[in-house]
């Protein structure tokens, strides 16, 4: 559970901060643009970083060059690692 509200926050940040940065160059500028292109700029970029972030595999093939397991972390590691 904590993994997905984590991959949600990450999502509505996203769109939210580039949401408000699309708002704030529109009420500047005097446009009516880039609201909508930083709302889904922010989930492309949202989905870029959940994907970049939460997005690997952990195969039973041992990866190239790795020695042993003991080089390869586990995602349940990576994570635990993370907090």
């Amino acid at each position: 559970m904590d993994l997905g509200l984590r991959v949600l926050s990450y999502l509505i940040s996203g769109v939210l901060l580039y949401g408000l940065l699309g708002w704030l160059g529109d009420h500047y500028l005097g446009t009516k643009f880039l609201l909508p292109i930083g709302i889904v700029g922010g989930a492309a970029f949202g989905a870029y970083v959940i994907i970049r972030r939460f997005g690997r595999i952990d195969d039973a093939t041992p990866a190239k060059g790795a020695k042993d397991r003991s080089d390869r972390a586990t995602v349940t590691e990576r994570t635990h690692e993370a907090e």
